[in-house]
Order: C-alpha cells, then structure tokens, then sequence
C-alpha cells in the first residue's frame, strides 16, 4: 500500500510538473530567439519567477488538500500550474508584436508583466461571481467546458506530435495507454518511465541531441528579483490596447477553474471553491512582482492523480521541484536534456481520461449536450491552426473564405459560448422555458459585447447572430406564456 502511493504521488508529480515545464521549454525557446530578449535576463529573471511562483501556488493547494486530510480522508491536492492558454497569447498575441514593433522586448517584457496583474485581477474578481451564479449553471453545461477544454488542448492539440515522432514519441505513450486501459497494477512509475523511454529512443534514433554547452552553463544561484511593475504612460496604453483581450482570457480562466473544482467534487474532494479561486488569482498576480509575466492557474485531470491514487503531497513535491529549478537555473538544464515531446503523453492521457470523465457526471440523455458543448472549443482549435498557417504563408485573404468566416464565429469565445449554449439548451430539454429564455439573453448580451463571436470585446449592435439569439429569447418567452413550462423531471 505504501509502495502504491509512493508511486501514485510520483506519478503525479512528474505528470503535473511536465505540463507546466512543456510551457516554460516553448517560453525560454521564444524570448530569447523570437523576441530576442537578453539570455540572461530570461534565465535568471523570467525564469526563476515563473518557478517561484508555481513554487507557491502549489505550496497553497499542498496545504489546503493537507487540512482537509487532517480527518483521515485521503484527499489529492488541486493540480495547479502555468496557464497554456495565457502562455502562447502573451508570447505571440502581446510580447511579440509590441517587441517588433518598438525593437525593445524588455518594454513587451514590463508590458507582460502588468497585463498578467490586469488579467490576474479580473480573474479572481470574475471568479468569485462566476461562483454565486454557480446554481444557475447545469452540471452538464460545466463538464461540456471541461470536456471541450481537456479533449480539445490536451489530447487533440499534443497527439498529431506524437505522430511526427512515432518510435520516441508515440510508442511510449501506446506503452503507457495499454497498461492504463488494461488496468495492469504497476509499481512503476508509468509517466516517468515514459518520458525515459522517449528519452533514450530520441538519442538513439538521432532525432534529439544534447546541448553540452548549454548543459554545462547556466548554472549558479538565481534568486528572484523583487520588481516595481512600471506604469509609465507607454506601458499603460498598450496595456489598454490589448485590454479586451486580457479580460476575454481572464473570464475564460475563470469559467475553467470552475469546472474543475466541479472535477474535484465528482472526485469527492470538496475544497472551499472561493478560497482555490481566490488564492489562484492572488498568487498569481502577487508573482509578477517576482518577474513572471504569465498567468497560473487550477489544471485538470484531478479525477485523474485521484484515480491513480496520489494525495496532497504530491503537491509539494511538484511545488519544490521548481523551486529548486528556480534557485539553480536547471531549468534550461532540462531543455538540453529532454526532448519536449517526450513529455506529451501524459497530457494526451489527462486529456482523455477528463473527458471520459465528464461523461460519468451525466445522465445519457445530457449526452448530446457534452458533445455540442466540445464542438465550439474543437473548431477554435482548428482555427488557430489555419490562422497560424495562414500568416506563416502570407495568405491575405483568409479571413475572406466562407468557410473560415464561419469557423471564426464559432471559434471565437468558444468557453463562454459553450458554456452559455449548452446551458440554455439544457432548460430546452427540461422546458424550463424562463430559464433558457434568460439563457438566450445572456448570449445576447455577449454577442453585442463582443465577448464571443469576436476576437476581442468590442460593441458590435447588428450582428447577424444577435438576431438568432433575440429569436431564441421571444421563442422560449412564447412557449412559457403558452402554457408549456411544465418541467421534465431532472
């Protein structure tokens, strides 16, 4: 028993840790080539910022799951962590454009780190609303983002990597599917021996190298520098200009770590939700004064470390981890030493196993409505990806496609509108009339706010789809006055 849950929180440490680690390998990579900032700034202020602050916050969920442990429950820590979303935004959507621009990436660089306060900010205020208006959110509609979110960015967006390294990449992670799925009891752990696997694969087949240059520098004590977030005009008006965006991505933080502390209540761990969210949203703001320009927040798969076995200390172990990769700068180390796909498989894993999950949560005939709410997530990915390649390619017309006009509109805000949609189509299938008619309302006033739909929030009155929404809202009104909300049972 002891052995199985050594391995259990070993499991979960590694898997956690590389879901954040995949991040900061892609950040170091971008900074210092792409935005051209100062080798030595990244490694020895970005980095050991972000690390500190991941040190924290899994400090905290290590703490809460050990309180709640106190009465002999076994309960598994929150799996917390750099935001992925917020990450690649912030690099490629803010820091990039205003480094290319203004030819001075240290001013993205202060820009970043407010916008990261801004978002921060915005988060916990916006969560803690989200968390009153919780009893008027169907489960369903809850685990349709929670499955759109874990299937989409998870497993669908990491698997076709896998395939571009099918002996280092995808054979390791078959290995560790097949014991998964046939329920072998294994001692080891699984995810570590995948990522050696992959590891040894890569080295052998040649298609990975290690850097002994770079394994060989770098090292040394790198404290985090306490910073003074700047507030000079300049960097305030661009903080106004991306504004909409960090607000949109800020309320889409939100709606996902609502969702998965509902995960954590279907796991039976029953965390003080306003304290997790409010604790996310703090310490990730607070580490900006450390250097880190990226938000950090609650991850999914916590059914998952639940499963498997794994309790609170797992957190703290993930959590010192990177203090350690904080303090000896072995964070670069680590990119010379693994190759980034290696690292996948746990995530295409997680991915999987939360959305089998959701479906649990549900009764069969809500089915329907888990699947409608991944189809808006599913397409924003898809977007993301012709829009990347279309700016790689220099394609000028691309928004001018019909068909990618219409993925845009669904893609766009997709978390919110899932969210909403399923929601309103959940009263539908209980003719709970008043309540969808309130649901179509709510996607009104998002449409006409452009806060999906759209790329950014902005007023946008006559939109086509606002139409559909207003006939959604007089339709629902007509069948409740006409005498049809006779509720289904639920």
């Amino acid at each position: 028993m002891r052995s199985h849950l050594v391995t259990a929180n070993l499991n979960a440490t590694v898997g956690v840790f590389f879901d954040s680690f995949a991040k900061i390998a892609v950040s170091i990579a971008v900074l210092t080539t792409t935005i051209n900032m100062p080798v030595g700034m990244v490694l020895q202020r970005v980095i050991p910022g972000v690390c500190c602050g991941i040190f924290v916050l899994n400090l905290f969920y290590y703490f809460q799951a050990y309180r709640m442990n106190r009465g002999g429950a076994c309960v598994t820590a929150l799996p917390s962590g750099l935001q992925a979303s917020c990450v690649f935004v912030w690099l490629f959507a803010l820091m990039l454009p205003i480094a290319t621009k203004t030819h001075d990436p240290v001013l993205a660089y202060q820009v970043a780190l407010l916008a990261n306060l801004i978002n921060a900010t915005i988060f916990t205020i916006s969560g803690v609303i989200l968390l009153k208006l919780q009893r008027f959110i169907p489960t369903s509609a809850l685990f349709s983002g929670l499955a759109g979110s874990a299937f989409t960015w998870l497993a669908v967006n990491n698997l076709p990597v896998l395939f571009e390294h099918p002996l280092s990449g995808l054979l390791p992670f078959l290995i560790i599917l097949v014991i998964t799925i046939a329920r072998y009891d294994s001692r080891l752990p699984l995810i570590m021996l995948g990522v050696i696997i992959g590891t040894i694969i890569a080295l052998l087949t040649k298609e990975f190298s290690w850097n002994f240059q770079q394994l060989n520098q770098n090292w040394g004590v790198h404290l985090p520098h306490l910073l003074m977030i700047s507030f000079t005009p300049e960097i305030i008006n661009y903080c106004l200009e991306y504004l909409p965006l960090i607000i949109a991505f800020a309320i889409i933080d939100a709606i996902s770590a609502v969702q998965i502390l509902e995960e954590s209540r279907l796991s039976k761990d029953y965390f003080n939700p306003y304290t997790s969210v409010i604790a996310s949203g703090v310490i990730s703001g607070a580490s900006t004064f450390i250097g880190n320009p990226f938000a950090m927040a609650l991850f999914f798969g916590h059914y998952s470390w639940k499963q498997q076995g794994a309790d609170h200390r797992y957190s703290l172990y993930n959590g010192i981890t990177y203090l350690l990769l904080a303090l000896t700068g072995g964070a670069a180390f680590l990119v010379a030493l693994i190759p980034n796909w290696v690292t996948l498989p746990v995530l295409i894993l997680i991915g999987l196993n939360s959305t089998a999950i959701s479906f649990t949560a549900l009764k069969k005939e809500e089915y329907i409505l888990l699947i409608i709410g991944i189809i808006p997530i599913l397409t924003e990915l898809i977007y993301n990806k012709l829009e990347l390649l279309a700016l790689q390619n220099h394609i000028a017309n691309f928004m001018q496609l019909p068909e990618i006009a219409g993925m845009f509109i669904l893609a766009k805000g997709s978390i919110l509108f899932s969210l909403v949609l399923t929601t309103a189509l959940y009263y539908i299938m209980h003719r709970l009339w008043r309540h969808a008619a309130c649901s179509f309302m709510i996607l009104l006033l998002c449409s006409t706010l452009g806060l999906i739909h759209s790329a950014t929030p902005h007023l946008q009155l006559w939109y086509p789809m606002n139409y559909i929404y207003t006939i959604g809202v007089v339709g629902c009104l007509i069948m409740s006055l006409a005498g049809k909300n006779n509720a289904a049972k639920i």
